[in-house]
């Protein structure tokens, strides 16, 4: 992850300005920071009222022991890599043993779209979805054999979806498919059950899900689809970005024929070497299958199914399927693993260099890519101004100075975006009138003015509006004007004024903890059915 200091690739510039914005206001008191009040040049961003907040809780905990921002990313980048292993060991030690199921938890954590994800997109939430979805599947088999499981699968599915939307999202769908595919061997009321438990675990996250669906018409969320050309131009196979020859380098059409050649040798072997093992062919013919359907949904034959489910085009590109797609791969990679300890020397050998082969291959792979990308303190032909943007993240979070992304921007009244932030503007100004201000406090969620206005005058807020905005003046509730550039303002008759701007819940906020709250109480009462009636017996 890190050569001469932090990459400075993509995404890293907004993970680092969320992480400190996000733990100073949980350090100021906000027990769950929605608006973040220093991004866009100080004018604010309801970031997290779209963007899942969990990593960024994990973060302001490592920090609260003293790490710079710096130390804490690197350590959230690692334990995401650690996770990904760790979790799949733990999903794979019961179904093929110890050692398949390490071979397995490295080939994962290897897997060049992991290397990808890390170097080049630098997507920290979605790092760590990789490490939840061994995690989810394995609950998913334990719910079905023993139903007490489920409520741990419960709080997996809350846990996925305050990690990272998209990756939830593809997930649910093939989800869905892999726990249908288990039922043929378990009761449908276990089935029912294990569905049960998803949806309430979603449900418990309603605060979030509930604003982040219901609030997106009031930001510039469709700008996502534009990304990289388009939904529609990323898919593999399409006509302006072809599969190519197997070449090491970052784009995700090479990564897809990487693992894709791994797959294929993998199950090859198997064919091959095991094929009088009933057990072992039967799991490879399933997870090849499986590979097949998400090499089918990442490629541009399966568009006119992305456009009858538009909202799946929320995901922005049809190649983030390849975390389950090296998931598959990495099973494959145990369960031929398991054959190959089983077999006669003669055979196994050979084997074992195959497999040490591919991961040789991965880890190539990987350190190849590390080293390419610019750095902090080695940029090489890096874009400058973006690493200057991550060093300032760094070094100056709170001066004003830092960007957000361009889709949370709140939209003006017509549905338009307004003009970008201007760094260095005032926090309040009268534009129009003469009038006095005094600002007496400044801050995250509330911000208190004292104003003596001789004429009448209009005066504006340097903050974005966002209807969770309310303002008072010598505490009465007053209209908001939101003006041209997007900011708050409001007219004054003359006189003296004591003017309160403050943050506060949203209706679709509200009904989500309306509903987070009734969800509770639906898992505690299955809790209670479980543990004190004896549901898992009931059903089997």
């Amino acid at each position: 992850m890190i050569n001469d200091g932090l990459n400075g690739k993509i995404d890293m510039i907004w993970h680092i300005t969320w992480l400190q914005h996000f733990s100073a206001q949980v350090y100021e008191g906000i027990h769950y920071p929605r608006w973040l009040a220093g991004t866009n040049y100080g004018y604010g961003s309801p970031t997290f009222v779209f963007y899942p907040p969990l990593v960024y809780y994990l973060g302001t905990f490592l920090k609260s022991f003293g790490l710079n921002i710096e130390k804490t990313v690197i350590i959230l980048y690692s334990s995401a890599i650690f996770f990904c292993g760790l979790n799949f060991y733990i999903y794979g030690r019961s179904r093929w043993g110890i050692i398949p199921s390490l071979a397995g938890a490295f080939a994962y954590m290897t897997a060049p779209y992991l290397a990808f994800t890390t170097y080049w997109v630098s997507s920290l939430s979605s790092l760590f979805a990789f490490a939840w979805i061994p995690l989810c599947f394995w609950l998913t088999e334990k719910t079905i054999i023993q139903p007490r499981w489920g409520i741990g699968l419960t709080f997996l599915w809350a846990i996925l979806a305050l990690t990272h939307l998209p990756s939830l999202l593809l997930f649910l769908v093939f989800w869905l498919f892999y726990t249908l595919f288990l039922f043929f061997n378990s009761s449908w009321k276990v089935f029912l059950l294990t569905v049960l438990c998803a949806a309430i675990g979603l449900g418990i996250v309603s605060f979030y899900l509930l604003p982040a669906v219901l609030e997106k018409s009031l930001v510039n969320i469709e700008v996502m689809k534009e990304i990289g050309g388009g939904f529609q131009v990323s898919m593999l196979g399409a006509a302006n970005n072809p599969l190519i020859p197997l070449k090491l380098n970052s784009r995700p059409p090479h990564i897809f024929v990487h693992q894709s050649l791994a797959i294929v040798v993998l199950a090859l072997i198997t064919i091959v070497f095991f094929r009088r093992d009933i057990k072992a062919t039967r799991e490879t013919r399933w997870w090849f299958s499986f590979a097949l359907g998400l090499g089918f949904f990442m490629s541009y034959l399966s568009w006119p199914i992305w456009q009858v489910v538009p909202i799946l085009q929320s995901v922005q590109v049809s190649f983030r399927l390849l975390f389950i797609f090296s998931f598959v791969g990495a099973a494959l990679y145990s369960v031929v693993t398991k054959g190959i300890i089983n077999l006669q020397p003669k055979f196994k050998y050979p084997l074992l260099s195959i497999m040490i082969l591919i991961l040789t291959i991965n880890f190539s792979f990987d350190y190849k890519l590390s080293r390419r990308f610019p750095t902090l303190n080695n940029p090489g032909q890096a874009n400058l101004e973006h690493l200057t943007e991550v060093k300032t993240a760094l070094e100056e979070p709170y001066t004003d100075k830092l960007r957000d992304v361009a889709e949370y921007i709140p939209l003006l009244s017509n549905g338009k975006s307004p003009d970008a932030p201007i760094i260095g503007q005032p926090r309040v100004s009268v534009i129009q009138g003469t009038a006095t201000v005094e600002i007496q406090s400044w801050n995250s969620y509330q911000r208190l003015l004292k104003i003596d206005a001789e004429e009448s005058s209009t005066i504006r807020i340097r903050t974005y509006f966002y209807p969770a905005w309310h303002l008072y003046l010598n505490q009465v509730s007053y209209p908001i004007n939101v003006l041209s550039d997007g900011t708050i303002g409001f007219k004054l008759n003359p006189g003296s004024y004591v003017v309160k701007l403050n943050y506060q819940h949203t209706f679709a906020f509200i009904v989500g903890m309306i509903f987070s709250t009734i969800s509770i109480l639906l898992m505690i009462a299955l809790w209670v059915i479980e543990f004190k009636f004896n549901l898992s017996k009931k059903i089997i």
